[in-house]
């Protein structure tokens, strides 16, 4: 082709037309200006259908990980309700006088979740990833990114929250009981040796329990955190739920 093109070229010069050969020359320009245009425009689909396939495998392992955290938002739930519970049941512990003077060891099952913790940790493995990836300024969907954004914005003021809440539990559930109670009578199984220690009766009675005013005020505390811990989580439940559908949705229209 390019042999071709020289030919007449050439023709055009030997035979003196230099207007038709200013005028071949000019077409040839476009020609080749045009070739660079098509090839910029395939290049330019190229990337665009490569990015595109990107960001949707990036968005699908979103979802992965958006259900994971789900099904520990649920748990979190169940574990909040248990404290819950528990921290009901130990107000009527220091409440009722049906238990007084009866033994704290025979509640110990009971009351045991007062003192537990659990941390909440979001999967951020993918919006990190898309975060360092700049996948991001492909999504031509500004919902589908702010929304992404809240999501993550909430389950991480959840996740802060729980280790508040487990150092609240820490310095005011845990101090409570290694300064007040004896293990050795609550939990008698914990040393294999307890039963031939002699010990105080009142160390294992709920009367413990009801002597100060710290427990109740720790466990009024108690209460109202996990009530919160419900409440976010519950509220990152449906953010993530309403985001799984968007990104649904916008899969199915740029796949």
């Amino acid at each position: 082709m390019i042999k071709f093109f020289r030919k007449i070229r050439h023709k055009l010069l030997t035979d003196n037309k230099i207007s038709k050969y200013f005028i071949y020359a000019l077409g040839e320009i476009i020609l080749v200006v045009i070739g660079i245009l098509i090839a910029l425009q395939i290049n330019n689909l190229n990337e665009s259908k490569k990015e595109r396939n990107i960001v949707n495998a990036s968005l699908n392992s979103l979802k992965l990980n958006l259900h994971n955290d789900i099904d520990d938002l649920n748990e979190q739930i169940e574990y909040n309700k248990t404290v819950l519970k528990a921290v009901d049941f130990t107000f009527q512990i220091i409440s009722i006088p049906k238990y007084k003077d009866l033994q704290l060891s025979t509640f110990a099952d009971s009351i045991f979740h007062i003192a537990t913790e659990r941390t909440f940790f979001p999967t951020t493995t993918t919006f990190n990833s898309m975060e360092s990836g700049s996948h991001f300024q492909w999504i031509k969907n500004q919902d589908l990114i702010q929304s992404i954004y809240s999501y993550y914005a909430i389950v991480d003021k959840l996740s802060n929250l729980t280790n508040e809440n487990n150092q609240f539990v820490k310095n005011h559930i845990e101090g409570f009981t290694y300064n007040k109670i004896e293990f050795g009578s609550l939990l008698p199984n914990s040393n294999p040796y307890s039963n031939s220690k002699e010990r105080n009766p009142t160390q294992n009675n709920t009367n413990i329990l009801r002597e100060s005013s710290v427990l109740e005020n720790a466990l009024i505390g108690r209460k109202f955190r996990a009530t919160g811990e419900i409440d976010l989580s519950k509220d990152a439940i449906l953010k993530a739920n309403k985001l799984i559908t968007i990104i649904n949705e916008y899969i199915e229209v740029h796949n």
